[in-house]
């Protein structure tokens, strides 16, 4: 069921390594009319294929009696590993099929159902790497100024394209039924094409994404994914139980049908995924103002279809119905926790009570721009309502002016332009942050504008000086104590928190005795920061590559630690991860001590409401375990 909105994909080219040995057929008339029926268009296709197909057609009717010969690739054989899996098989897979260029997909299909603790982390961080690659080149491509970007969205079809010409989609020597490796339920993305680059979604345009008949040794094409938008007239949903109405019968940007829907292709997988019980998952697609795209679309696990009906519907039309019933066992609805989200923000913003487990409105006592939530439905633990909070470290003063070296600028106009001495001074080229706020990209030190510059605070430079955007909570976990999750949808390179403390000065090693576990140390984090905007592996060796690698100043390590045993704010209660959600960016601004960067946090992923903020600390097994 295409995107109403969606533009044109990208069409793959297989490589001609792979392609067949051509034989000739007869060209009958008879098979004339099968070919011109096969090349029939869609009455919801994009115009630009809708054309291609018609023009095809016209050049087969041109065709002369006495000329119908034309070569044909054979049928493939059924793949002898084609067949559907069993549910309980265990199958290990490969993250993606090859670095040779837009390589045709692979045809054996596999079920992923037991993954170990070890198996879940490098999965989550392949994932994890092949969305930051992708969020990295739809921004380079974004910025662009001398590319024509043409319709709307199509900076993301650009970056997955580029991302299967250097075989970086995952997943692609294999046909995976059920769960993908590495994505959890309740994982948000801002594009279609996303979904196709981690493996969840086949088709960056189609709503069904199937495994083709030949494929599959039964002889039927079986769907594995769908995406739900809730767009025709049929479709019911309950979060629970779907009624998805199949694809065709519908003119584009239209919600009723005008014709009857045909039994073939996606819809035909369907029908023979309900026959055979074969597993789907479903991701549905959501309106969104905070996202890029202005949609999101949220992964809810997976379903069963427990019946596929052919029969006229509220349009007068016949249309495929399917219903799908979540299989239970699974983590919550990721749509209903936005539901969940939303409700306690209504809440907040109406002075309302909150629901039943939330012992404060505000951990932060009016301290931060937005109210800090404090849930607890484990326990009756409420220590950390004795902290005083603290929402910015007070750092000390510079010593000199030989030790200040970051004065400022004397800018007087919004945004401060390439000539702005805190914006030459980051390096790298370009400013350091999107027109949205998101960082550009990860880098040693951010020198910010600050309060001994001449701009305003609407300063482009200054995203991290206008507080909190997005709603927090700390909540207590069974696995975590105390933890720090989100009531918003926070967009990858989003400035989330700043931690703070008590500042406490260090001169070479630390020579007072502190609780570690009360000490938050700058030095210990990873350089997570590299991570973040590197479309590098995309990039390396490109002939048409025009980014110019950036050169960042070299900046010495902080000399604090921040205490936290008596002061701190909400940052505090960051869970530790080994394949984090957030990473620390280092930012100086105007007038500070730069041996005293602020230790500000931004988002590394698309971070869904009520998911939990996970960090690397940068501990080692030992440490995780005390």
């Amino acid at each position: 069921k295409p995107d109403p909105d969606a533009p044109q994909s990208p069409s793959p080219v297989p490589s001609t390594s792979l392609i067949p040995k051509l034989e000739p057929i007869a060209l009958t008339p008879e098979l004339c009319d099968v070919y011109r029926r096969e090349l029939e268009p869609s009455p919801d296709g994009h115009p630009d294929l809708t054309g291609h197909l018609h023009f095809t057609q016209h050049q087969i009717d041109a065709v002369p009696a006495d000329h119908r010969l034309v070569v044909s690739n054979p049928q493939p054989e059924p793949n002898p590993q084609g067949s559907i899996p069993p549910a309980h098989s265990d199958t290990s897979v490969s993250s993606s099929s090859s670095t040779a260029k837009k390589r045709a997909r692979g045809g054996e299909m596999v079920r992923v159902n037991t993954v170990t603790p070890q198996d879940h982390i490098h999965f989550r961080s392949l994932v994890r790497r092949a969305r930051l690659t992708f969020e990295a080149l739809r921004g380079i491509y974004q910025r662009e100024e001398s590319y024509d970007g043409g319709p709307r969205n199509r900076f993301d079809l650009r970056a997955s394209s580029k991302m299967l010409s250097r075989g970086l989609w995952l997943y692609r020597d294999v046909r995976i039924v059920g769960p993908i490796p590495g994505v959890l339920v309740g994982d948000a993305f801002h594009y279609r094409a996303e979904l196709c680059v981690v493996g969840l979604h086949c088709t960056p345009q189609a709503g069904i994404g199937y495994i083709p008949a030949s494929l599959v040794s039964e002889g039927h094409p079986v769907a594995t994914s769908i995406v739900s938008s809730g767009g025709y007239l049929d479709d019911e949903d309950n979060g629970q139980v779907l009624v998805y109405s199949g694809s065709g019968g519908r003119q584009r940007n239209r919600v009723e049908h005008h014709a009857d829907q045909t039994l073939e292709r996606g819809n035909l997988a369907l029908h023979y995924s309900c026959h055979y019980g074969v597993e789907v998952r479903v991701i549905r697609c959501h309106a969104c103002d905070s996202s890029p795209s202005r949609k999101v679309y949220v992964y809810d696990g997976l379903y069963k279809a427990v019946s596929s009906t052919y029969e006229p519907g509220k349009s007068g039309r016949h249309v495929c119905k399917y219903t799908l019933v979540r299989i239970p066992g699974q983590e919550e609805l990721g749509s209903s926790n936005w539901c969940l989200a939303k409700d306690i923000k209504d809440k907040l913003l109406a002075n309302q009570a909150l629901p039943p487990g939330y012992i404060s409105p505000d951990l932060s006592n009016g301290r931060e721009v937005l109210r800090v939530p404090v849930f607890n439905g484990v326990d009756h633990e409420s220590s950390l309502l004795d902290f005083d909070y603290i929402a910015r470290p007070e750092f000390p003063l510079p010593l000199s002016r030989v030790k200040q070296q970051h004065w400022g600028c004397h800018c007087v106009t919004s945004p401060c332009g390439p000539e702005c001495g805190c914006v030459i001074k980051n390096g790298g080229g370009g400013p350091v942050y999107n027109e949205d706020g998101t960082l550009v990209r990860g880098r040693p030190v951010v020198y910010e504008c600050g309060a001994l510059c001449g701009c305003p605070m609407s300063c482009g430079n200054r995203a991290t000086q206008r507080g909190m955007k997005h709603t927090l909570e700390v909540f207590r976990s069974m696995e975590t104590e105390w933890g720090a999750r989100t009531l918003d949808l926070i967009q990858p390179g989003a400035f989330v928190c700043e931690y703070s403390g008590d500042v406490v000065v260090t001169t070479g090693e630390c020579e007072f005795a502190m609780d570690e576990g009360s000490v938050i140390d700058p030095k210990r984090f990873p350089k997570r920061w590299t991570e973040w905007g590197d479309a590098s592996p995309a990039l390396v060796g490109d002939d048409d590559d025009r980014v110019p690698r950036p050169q960042f100043p070299h900046f010495q390590e902080p000399g604090y630690v921040l205490d936290v045993s008596r002061r701190r704010n909400l940052a505090s209660y960051i869970s530790h991860s080994c394949t984090p959600n957030v990473f620390v960016q280092y930012v100086v601004r105007g007038g500070e001590n730069e041996s005293c960067p602020h230790l500000m946090v931004f988002a590394m992923d698309a971070i869904p409401p009520m998911r939990e903020l996970s960090i690397d600390y940068g501990m080692d097994d030992q440490q995780i375990c005390a």
